[in-house]
């Protein structure tokens, strides 16, 4: 079963403490490209974001990173406002 994409801290942060799999990466990158769209980032903030230097990934790997990162730019719609009945 495919996990739902993480929206808020408290659910990526739920996502650590599971055992990695291809589809908890493939949601929590989802889920990045999500809450860049809605804080306003462009992709090529996201991307400078990912590419920065951190000591955790080497230089090749964030590039890869973020190459991925652009492509479900593309795939990942803005999450759509919920709308209000009333």
């Amino acid at each position: 079963m495919v996990p739902p994409i993480p929206q808020t801290p408290e659910e990526f942060q739920a996502l650590r403490h599971q055992p990695p799999s291809a589809d908890r990466i493939a949601v929590t990158i989802a889920g990045v490209v999500r809450l860049g769209q809605a804080a306003g980032q462009s992709l090529a903030e996201l991307q400078a974001q990912i590419l920065a230097e951190d000591g955790l990934l080497e230089p090749a790997t964030r590039s890869w990173l973020s190459q991925l990162i652009a492509q479900a730019w593309e795939l990942t719609p803005p999450e759509a406002p919920a709308s209000c009945s009333g």
